[in-house]
């Protein structure tokens, strides 16, 4: 279904072959992941906290084991990454514009086998070209019809941020840290805690992934933290 490797890679350069040739006609190249580097940042190797404005995201809810080296293989992951390469058609024929690719968002669920996997997207992505996007890849991959993907604003939040840097199998830890961090402070957590995938597992060595974790935390503190040893 999703291809080898090898496959998405020819895809993929056939794509910024047309971008290049767009390009000439004054295609505008926009380096989304520069301009969020605040919020994506390689710098939070301490518990930082930000208010996050409000952005737009490709989600889908789904089901599979929890495996970060098969997680590309979830049919709403890789529907995701299908979408924004297509939706990029439009942007480029229509608005003239060009973005790159932000990193995966995930967060699971109370079992391992349930996730929420997102993607932040530019604001010019509207509803009508959500769906002319999604009835393209509708058409050409029938499994994608009976998936739960929609086109989403996520409204401004405050939220605290720790970049987890090496193996997955020690993340728990990161985590933990994290919201100690943030009880220290007195906030409290809200919803579930994402995980940003800033390097893709499949090209980096294990001890080398930059896996940026994302906490909401309600406006209001605190009056005693809690023991969370």
């Amino acid at each position: 279904m999703q291809g080898t490797l090898c496959e998405i890679g020819l895809r993929t350069l056939k794509t910024k072959e047309l971008i290049r040739m767009a390009s000439r006609f004054g295609i505008f190249r926009e380096d989304v992941r520069k301009t969020n580097k605040e919020y994506y940042s390689l710098r939070d190797n301490k518990v930082n906290f930000y208010l996050i404005p409000g952005m737009n995201f490709i989600e889908s809810i789904g089901s599979g084991k929890r495996d970060i080296y098969k997680m590309h293989d979830y049919k709403e992951v890789w529907t995701i990454g299908r979408f924004i390469n297509r939706v990029k058609y439009y942007t480029v024929r229509e608005l003239g514009k060009n973005f790159s690719r932000m990193p995966l968002e995930l967060a699971w669920g109370d079992s391992d086998n349930e996730y929420k996997a997102s993607m932040w997207v530019p604001e010019y992505i509207s509803d009508d070209l959500f769906e002319v996007t999604m009835s393209d890849l509708g058409r050409k991959y029938d499994f994608v019809k009976d998936l739960s993907i929609s086109l989403i604003f996520r409204k401004e939040r405050n939220c605290a941020q720790l970049l987890h840097f090496g193996e997955y199998n020690q993340i728990e830890s990161s985590k933990q840290y994290l919201l100690e961090g943030i009880y220290a402070e007195g906030f409290t957590p809200t919803g579930k805690l994402g995980e940003i995938f800033l390097n893709h597992p499949h090209c980096n060595p294990p001890d080398k992934l930059q896996i940026l974790l994302r906490q909401e935390i309600a406006d209001s503190k605190l009056k005693k933290a809690p023991d969370i040893t």
